[in-house]
């Protein structure tokens, strides 16, 4: 017999190079991101005319895009910062930033200030509180739901404190009111407990608690009443829809195939309401045409690809419920915005994401994608680290097999000790 190979465990992890951050990085992810981010700013610039020509004091479309510029490198530089450090570790966080985000949601309530007939900003609209609930609220879900996922088949365990927690925060965004939150809060959270693996009776659970939501905001709420009643009624009859639905038609009747250029279209100045923000996406379909709207509409499914790719990757489940559920959340945005502007869903109040004027959903998107890229982080991480042991392996047995066969009249040679 002869004699074996050992290595020394304390040698060899001394020897472990670090792993540069750009191999980790999921570069396709980080290239859909920055070009929706410079697209978005562009588009940005010739949706700001109308608000920049009618402001009461003097202003260009550029102050509008630089300010979205900054809180986009803001969100930048966080989610890289994010995406450095491993996700697991914000799990212990989760709790006390939980509790932190019910008392701003509280607090802008009483100092907050009152625009379009809701309290839902601090700062005259720079910040919303409730676009960074989202994020966090799919990220408590993720980490709870693998804390406990031993239990989830027991329905009676989950129900209560999950429903506690989207409860809680599902008032006191009722009370701004913010009803387009509320009812992202329900579909993202519904998603994410649909794809931790429950057996079929707590999904079709999940699905009628979701319907109930959306049918008690609309018997509850006026705006809800009324909002649905519109969609009813440009369904039956699209002369009588809402102005902005006909904007809508009306710029892509305009575009055409190749739009009419950037900063060229006219739908913006006709009464188009917040071309800046909500309808944006009118200045799209005008300017850019049809090849235009379906390069973003390509980026966002791209988007959406990329994370369901990172989660199908990751080994752990909060990964997988944070990479699916907010490229998820991201994509479902845009869709109701998208779909809201052709009647294809009711009007929801959601911003185009990348795209519309606002600072706080630039920021909360962007950690979002953060925490995506650190999953995928993980996931390389794990794949190289893998790969070395077995490359390792198989150079020792090269080796082994090169010099353990002797000579005629040769010892064969004894292994090294490493």
């Amino acid at each position: 017999m002869g004699s074996t190979t050992r290595i020394n465990p304390k040698k060899s992890n001394q020897q472990t190079p670090k792993i540069p951050f750009w191999k980790t990085i999921d570069i396709p992810l980080v290239l859909i991101v920055l070009a929706l981010y410079a697209f978005g700013l562009v588009i940005l610039y010739s949706a700001s005319m109308p608000i920049a020509f009618y402001s009461r004091t003097p202003s260009t479309p550029w102050d509008y895009v630089s300010r979205q510029a900054m809180f986009g490198l803001i969100g930048l530089a966080g989610a890289f910062f994010i995406a450095w450090i491993d996700y697991r570790v914000w799990k212990k966080f989760m709790l006390p930033a939980l509790l932190a985000t019910w008392v701003v949601l509280f607090l802008v309530l009483i100092i907050g200030s009152v625009r379009h007939g809701s309290t839902r900003t601090f700062f005259d609209g720079s910040v919303q509180p409730s676009e960074l609930s989202k994020v966090l609220i799919m990220l408590y879900l993720s980490f709870w739901i693998k804390s406990k996922q031993d239990n989830l088949k027991k329905l009676t365990f989950w129900v209560i404190p999950i429903g506690f927690v989207l409860g809680v925060t599902a008032v006191l965004l009722i009370l701004e009111p913010d009803f387009s939150a509320v009812l992202t809060l329900v579909l993202i959270s519904s998603l994410i407990l649909f794809l931790a693996n429950l057996d079929w009776k707590q999904i079709i659970l999940i699905g009628v608690f979701a319907v109930l939501s959306f049918y008690l905001i609309i018997q509850i709420s006026t705006t809800g009443s009324i909002r649905w009643g519109q969609f009813i009624t440009g369904y039956r009859d699209p002369h009588l829809a809402l102005t902005q639905v006909k904007r809508s038609i009306e710029s892509v009747v305009n575009g055409g195939f190749f739009g009419v250029g950037i900063g060229q279209g006219t739908v913006k100045f006709t009464g188009l309401e917040v071309g800046q923000s909500d309808t944006i996406f009118t200045v799209i379909a005008e300017e850019m045409g049809l090849l235009g709207s379906s390069v973003v509409l390509l980026l966002f499914i791209l988007l959406l690809w990329r994370g369901f790719k990172i989660a199908l990757e990751s080994e752990d489940l909060a990964g997988r419920l944070i990479a699916a559920g907010i490229s998820s959340w991201i994509v479902i945005e845009a869709f109701i915005n998208i779909g809201s502007l052709f009647n294809i869903v009711p009007i929801g109040g959601n911003t185009l994401p990348f795209f519309s004027l606002g600072g706080s959903s630039l920021v909360s998107i962007l950690t979002g994608i953060g925490f995506v890229l650190s999953v995928g982080r993980i996931n390389q991480i794990k794949k190289i680290q893998e790969r070395s042991p077995f490359s390792a392996l198989v150079d020792l047995r090269w080796r082994d097999r090169r010099r353990s066969v002797p000579r005629t009249g040769r010892p064969a040679s004894n292994g090294r000790q490493l």
